[in-house]
């Protein structure tokens, strides 16, 4: 090899080392900005019917991955959901519970968030998925009066004592269900006067073309600043419920650390479906929670529903359900 080849086939293994670093810190940069989360939940249930019959039987309640990914002040997320204990066929929207990406706008110490997608309706006190629940069930203002997720556009910030956020979709999921073509606007203001204590002021108006329009108004309350101890309550109103009928409820949980591995949970609620008609629907929910290690929770609930309306269960009639959930998160 003469001295030529051998000058240049040093420059080249020069080069190629000096680029090294920086595709491993390229790399390394795309991974410090991903984060990937998860759960899986299972569960065992037992519910007793009207004709003496009892639905008994284990169910892989959900599994989901999360991934959200942010360079400098731009990012997106989406959260792959599956459901096999709901049965039916998998829908895109079933699949992605969220889907949306993200910017940032400094505004002094803090931030104004705009997304653009798919993403958890911002209205209520209880979240949607159980690894952010205190017990197996949801309350009886979640499943009737809420929005779970909206397709469309949202604006949110916080600043000091008071955060904020207004959003637009077309696009609502209510129990599973998705609905298009149905505009939703809304806002939720809320106020953290005291640290530990947040009250939240939410408006939603709800239209589906050729129907009247349905017009929410939601409040919900947390106390955590005793240690261990979470208090949360909610009352939802809902004008036009359906065509000329009002609806609404409330309820309230108790949540108690005894130990780092043992709490307690107790929550009452009800739902009128029609506030012009006598009857509305009761529920009681009692719930034993564990911390068995690592990102494993198990839990242990007995919940009632009284419907003295006859919507949810035969009138004077109550339901009764013993449910067993473990869920691993990470």
């Amino acid at each position: 090899m003469n001295t030529h080849s051998k000058s240049l086939l040093g420059l080249m293994l020069g080069l190629s080392v000096l680029s090294v670093p920086a595709q491993a810190e390229s790399i390394k940069d795309k991974v410090d900005n991903l984060q990937i989360s998860g759960f899986v939940d299972s569960s065992w249930s037992s519910t007793n019917a009207v004709a003496g019959a009892t639905s008994t039987g284990f169910g892989l309640d959900a599994v989901e991955l999360d991934v959200e990914y942010t360079e400098d002040n731009v990012g997106m997320r989406f959260d792959l959901n599956g459901a096999p204990s709901a049965g039916g066929n998998v829908t895109q929207d079933g699949l992605l519970e969220q889907g949306y990406v993200f910017v940032n706008f400094p505004a002094g110490e803090d931030a104004v968030t705009f997304k653009f997608g798919k993403f958890n309706a911002p209205i209520g006190w209880e979240l949607l998925d159980a690894p952010d629940m205190y017990q197996f069930s949801h309350s009886l203002v979640f499943n009737n009066g809420l929005p779970v997720n909206l397709t469309g556009a949202s604006l949110s910030a916080a600043f000091g004592m008071v955060d904020g956020v207004i959003y637009y979709a077309d696009k609502v999921d209510t129990n599973g269900v998705t609905t298009t073509g149905v505009h939703s606007a809304g806002s939720r203001i809320g106020l953290t006067p005291l640290e530990g204590v947040n009250v939240g002021f939410s408006y939603l108006n709800t239209n589906n073309p050729g129907t009247v329009a349905t017009r929410t108004l939601d409040v919900d309350f947390t106390y955590d600043a005793i240690e261990n101890l979470v208090i949360g309550a909610e009352y939802n109103q809902i004008t036009d419920y359906t065509p000329n009928v009002n609806a609404g409820g409330y309820f309230a949980t108790i949540h108690y650390d005894f130990t780092d591995m043992f709490g307690a949970t107790y929550r009452y609620g009800n739902f009128d479906f029609d506030t012009n008609l006598a009857g509305k629907a009761t529920q009681n929910t009692f719930a034993l929670t564990s911390a068995v290690g690592g990102g494993l929770g198990a839990l242990f609930e007995y919940s009632t529903i009284t419907d003295t309306s006859g919507t949810l269960v035969t009138a004077g009639f109550t339901q009764k359900t013993y449910a067993f959930e473990m869920t691993y998160s990470f």
